[in-house]
């Protein structure tokens, strides 16, 4: 009986665990963040993440490898050069 349980118990428990493992971390400033991460303001969480690519969204230079953010006027969030 304990056999039936086992496997679906098991399932569980691994997808518990990937999505922790994937869970990107929650910050209000850079220094919240490691390993050279940065805090991404413009995502709703902001979360840490490694430097954007262009066309990602940005509020600052410094989320962007490029160290490039574009926002437009008027606007609160705008995009990696």
């Amino acid at each position: 009986m304990f056999g039936k349980f086992l496997l679906p118990m098991a399932m569980i428990v691994s997808t518990s665990l990937s999505q922790a493992s994937f869970a990107a971390e929650e910050c209000k400033s850079d220094a919240d963040c490691k390993d050279g991460k940065v805090c991404i303001l413009a995502l709703t969480p902001p979360v840490c993440k490694a430097p954007q690519p262009a066309g990602e969204p940005c509020k600052r230079d410094a989320v962007c490898a490029s160290k490039k953010c574009e926002v437009p006027t008027g606007k609160e969030v705008g995009a990696c050069k």
